[in-house]
């Protein structure tokens, strides 16, 4: 989440700092809070749902999936589509909670917290933090439950969604990029591809000269044949070194 001005110290956490908050069935607010959401997807986010349900990615997009331009940045904004019902609820909710539970995407892990990123005025460096959402209507916030911010991630398997999802802000924070001039439809269509499309990504490795162009070693080009999440390494790094030729 990028913001432009930070949230209140009061809810901004450090990794030992103790919330309270737990979700289960037995709360009448259960599945309640996957309903009528603009729920953005990362990278990472698409990756694992889209294997997770079998799909090739340009499907899983089509299929599940809206997209924008982000006005503060410029860039694409992938977010889940959510059900036509009046509720709006998540496609992927069932009576008995989360049909895709181990894959579900950043935002779900985090909740009730967020994980929001910017850059302090006059400065290049990033300002991350953690801080917690306000959740009217949710029970789960009243539950006795105490644990750490650092107890909380890794309860919920955050690690590789951390690490994936910051490969996309040095992008966003690209020292070449020249924030005073919109993205153009190559580089919309590079992000798209590389970020969010990894199967069509993978044409674009190995159905052209990519390898040789950039000089990818065996070992590389092995792991991106069997790997996903290597592949979409391959595509941060690409986008890192074309995107904003200096």
């Amino acid at each position: 989440m990028l913001l432009d001005s930070l949230p209140p110290s009061d809810k901004r956490l450090r990794l030992a700092d103790t919330f309270t908050f737990s979700c289960h069935k037995g709360l009448a607010c259960f599945g309640t809070c996957c309903r009528n959401r603009d729920l953005s997807l990362t990278p990472y986010d698409v990756l694992r749902l889209k294997n997770a349900l079998s799909l090739h990615s340009d499907d899983f997009l089509t299929r599940h999936t809206l997209y924008r331009l982000d006005p503060a940045s410029g860039f694409p904004v992938i977010s889940l589509e959510m059900g036509q019902d009046p509720e709006r609820q998540c496609p992927f909710v069932t009576h008995e909670g989360c049909s895709v539970y181990n894959d579900r995407p950043t935002a779900c892990r985090l909740f009730p917290l967020a994980r929001a990123s910017g850059t302090g005025r006059g400065s290049a460096a990033r300002d991350e933090f953690f801080f917690l959402l306000d959740t009217p209507g949710c029970l789960g916030a009243r539950e006795e439950e105490i644990q750490t911010l650092e107890e909380w991630l890794a309860a919920q398997g955050l690690g590789p969604y951390r690490t994936a999802n910051d490969r996309m802000l040095d992008l966003l924070f690209h020292p070449a990029r020249d924030r005073g001039r919109p993205l153009d439809e190559s580089q919309l269509q590079r992000i798209i591809v590389a970020c969010y499309n990894v199967d069509v990504f993978r044409d674009f490795v190995f159905k052209t000269r990519f390898l040789e162009s950039y000089h990818i070693n065996e070992k590389t080009r092995s792991a991106i044949e069997k790997d996903d999440t290597e592949l979409l390494i391959m595509g941060f790094a690409y986008l890192r070194t074309t995107l904003f030729p200096q």
